[in-house]
Order: structure tokens, then C-alpha cells, then sequence
């Protein structure tokens, strides 16, 4: 394991191999831009600094003198993949690596040790190590939790104020609530985040439904299964089951609920499969395993229903320090939704196009354009065909930074040799 250290200095040194020149040409590609247009075969992607510079035919696109030029025929090219849930700091230092080896050039931080993360983002803008643009939340705004860290406990509105106050002058990009507050809290947490110009990012607390959540102006809710917790949990609520909770959710009752969310603007980020790994995969009971696979085919239908209503959908796995591996699972999570329903594009825009928009940042990310940001995957097979086709991934450009796989994974194997 000391080796996986190593790993965030090997890419770095891959990385200021490249910096000597300043244009990086990726030619007779095939760009898959996710804006919905069709695959462009034959193009050139040029990218000068961390932008890009131009895309178009490779027949028209002149490329300058001294460029470093990569041949990407028989390859496709799709923007970099956003994780819209995830715990680096739980999920440890080797995760930012792993995240770039599998596409991943963008994470949403749902809670950790702020400094951590600071510190890590100082090193990443540095160039002193390769890793995923992060967008973070700093410590959860909760309820009392004894033993749990990275918290803010809250037990009442002015503490409440008063948290999302401290982490406004921390730096944060949005505040992320967790299930412990109270009614009280909660509201208070969620109107202070609305004068201070902060999105909410939402783990329902037990109390609160999701309506009322999104009425007190959540931008995203997290985790599929609070629809149920909605259902079972708010305040007055008349479902008493499981299977009742599930009846609420769809049918007209689920379908008032979803033209809600949409008018509000309130996003989804269901992580599908942090549900089918905890739930279905790791339960140890025969009987509550075949229940947990029945609420998950559930849960595919109500995401499925929630796209069809026009919820922004975000792709996001939970990744931590348990079960989910951080860059991999994100293209089990894109295959889920393409069983939920999904076409391959439109999947791979939850990744992409769609966390550009709910970050606001689409005249940056999101789409291969002149102008955006260079964070670029080039793929051996293509995802429209087969979405599972995320995962053969050639190469990865990291804003600008042109990291083969082959070239990464031989030099860290190399590195493991050396500390054996």
C-alpha cells in the first residue's frame, strides 16, 4: 500500500513532461461534445495552456509549430466526468489518482475536514499534484451525532445561522445538511444559506419532507432512498411501511411531488449505486437481500419518472471509506441510469453537461468547445454504443495535462517494484 503514495508524484512528473510545450493537438479523433450534437468523426482538438483552443476538422484545424501532437484515430473523445457525491477525505489521498485513472476530472465534496481539502485544491492549482477539480461543502451542518467528526452540530435556528456564517468566511461552495437536524434547525440553516448565496445541498433531515425541502430552496437532494424517508419520517406523515412509502412516491402523488422539484430548480443526485452496494450487495439475509433488489428496481423507475418530468439529474456515487471504489463506481452509477432509462448520451451528461449547469459553470465545462476548459477523456470504444464504454479509457486530459493510462499504470507498477 506505501507505493499508492507515490502515485499523486508519478502523474506530476507526467504532467511537467508535457508543460514544456505549451499546444497539445489530439488529431483524427472522434468528439463526442455532449451539447446532444452527433459524434464528430475525424476532428482535431487543440489545446493551448489549460483551454481549448479550437475543435473542428482535422483538415482545417492548423496546428502550430512546436505542438505536441497525439494521433487519436480509431478513439473517441468526451469531456471529463464529474462524481456529484463524493468523501475524499474519508476516501484518502490515493483517491484523487484513482479518480483521474478513471475519468473523473471533477468532484462535488459532500462533507470532510475542510483543511484537508484546502490544502489538497493549493496543491492541485500548484501543479504540484494531478487530481480532480473539487467543489466542497467543508464539515456536514447537523444534528447531534457524538463520535461522528467533521460536523457542525446544530440544536437550534440561531446555531444554525450562525454555522452556515462560519463556514461563509471558511470558504465553502455550498452547505450540505445531514438527516440530525431538527425541523427547527433546518429551516433556519436553510434560509441563512439563501441570504448568504450559498446552494444547499440536501440529506433530508427526519422531520422534513422532501417537498418542504424543496419549497425552503434545497439546489440538490441526495440519495435515492430519502424519497422514502420523505414518506415515512416527515412530520404527520400517513405512510407506515415501506411498500406505503413507495405507493406515495409514484402514481399522481409522485408525479406532483417531481413537478415540484422542477419548478423550484431543486436537482436530484440519487447515487444508485452506493443503494445496490450497500443494500443489495453487502446484505448478509437472503430475504431482506431480494426485498433491498426489489426497492432498487424501484428506485430505477422513480428515476426514470423524475427525468421524464425535467429534474436535473446529477450523477454521484457516495464514494468514502467504505464500499464504493472512487472513479470506478461512477460508471457502474452511469450504467444504472441507463437501465433506469437513460439514453447513453443522456447519461453521460449527468457527469457532464448537467453538473456544468446545476455549478454554473457552463460557458467553462461540461462540453468540448472552443474556449472550455481542457479536462478531456479519450476512450478505445464508444459509450453511445455501449455505455459501459466509459471505462476503457486511453487517456485522460487533466486541464490541459495529457496523461496516457498505459504510461501512469506502468510507471506506478514500476514504483511498487522499487518498494517491495
Amino acid at each position: 500500500m506505501r507505493s499508492l503514495f507515490l502515485i499523486p508524484f508519478l502523474l506530476c512528473s507526467l504532467a511537467a513532461a508535457q508543460n514544456k510545450n505549451n499546444a497539445l493537438a489530439i488529431i483524427h479523433v472522434t468528439v463526442i461534445d455532449c451539447t446532444g450534437a452527433a459524434e464528430k468523426p475525424n476532428s482535431t482538438v487543440l489545446i493551448t495552456g489549460d483551454h481549448i483552443a479550437a475543435v473542428g476538422p482535422s483538415e482545417s484545424v492548423r496546428i502550430p509549430e512546436g505542438a505536441r501532437v497525439v494521433d487519436g484515430s480509431g478513439k473517441l473523445m468526451i469531456p471529463g466526468l464529474w462524481d456529484m457525491h463524493g468523501h475524499l477525505s474519508y476516501a484518502g489521498e490515493t483517491a484523487l489518482s484513482l479518480l483521474v485513472m478513471n475519468g473523473v476530472t471533477g468532484v462535488r465534496d459532500m462533507g470532510g475536514d475542510v483543511d484537508q481539502i484546502d490544502r489538497w485544491q493549493r496543491e492541485l492549482a500548484e501543479r504540484k499534484r494531478v487530481g480532480p477539480q473539487i467543489v466542497k461543502a467543508g464539515p456536514f451542518v447537523d444534528g447531534p451525532k457524538p463520535g461522528l467528526k467533521d460536523r457542525l452540530t446544530v440544536t437550534n435556528a440561531a446555531e444554525g445561522r450562525r454555522a452556515v456564517d462560519q463556514l461563509k468566511l471558511r470558504g465553502v461552495d455550498f452547505i450540505k445538511v445531514h438527516n440530525g437536524l431538527s425541523r427547527e434547525a433546518f429551516f433556519a440553516v436553510a434560509a441563512e444559506a439563501r441570504k448568504q448565496g450559498l446552494p444547499l445541498a440536501v440529506h433530508l433531515p427526519r422531520g422534513v419532507s422532501l417537498a418542504e425541502a424543496s419549497d425552503a430552496g434545497a439546489r440538490s437532494t441526495e440519495h435515492i432512498e430519502i424519497l422514502y424517508e420523505s414518506s415515512l419520517y416527515r412530520k404527520g406523515a400517513p405512510a407506515k411501511t415501506l411498500q406505503e412509502a413507495i405507493a406515495e412516491n409514484s402514481g399522481p402523488a409522485g408525479e406532483a411531488l417531481f413537478k415540484l422539484l422542477k419548478k423550484n430548480g431543486t436537482w436530484y443526485c440519487p447515487t444508485l449505486v452506493a443503494y445496490y452496494r450497500g443494500f443489495v450487495l453487502w446484505s448478509g439475509n437472503p430475504k431482506e437481500t431480494a426485498g433491498s433488489l426489489e426497492v432498487h428496481r424501484k428506485n430505477l423507475e422513480l428515476v426514470e419518472a423524475m427525468h421524464k418530468a425535467g429534474i436535473g439529474i446529477l450523477a454521484g456515487t457516495d464514494f468514502s471509506d467504505w464500499a464504493l471504489v472512487p472513479g470506478v463506481d461512477l460508471h457502474n452509477e452511469l450504467a444504472l441510469l441507463v437501465e433506469a432509462g437513460f439514453t447513453p448520451l443522456e447519461a453521460l451528461q449527468t457527469a457532464t453537461l448537467e453538473p456544468a449547469k446545476y455549478l454554473g459553470r457552463v460557458n467553462t465545462q461540461g462540453t468540448i468547445e472552443k474556449g472550455k476548459i481542457a479536462d478531456l477523456v479519450l476512450l478505445d470504444a464508444d459509450p453511445l454504443e455501449d455505455i459501459s464504454h466509459t471505462r476503457m479509457i486511453n487517456s485522460v486530459v487533466v486541464r490541459g495535462q495529457f496523461l496516457p493510462i498505459a504510461r501512469i499504470r506502468e510507471d506506478i507498477l514500476n514504483a511498487q517494484k522499487v518498494t517491495q
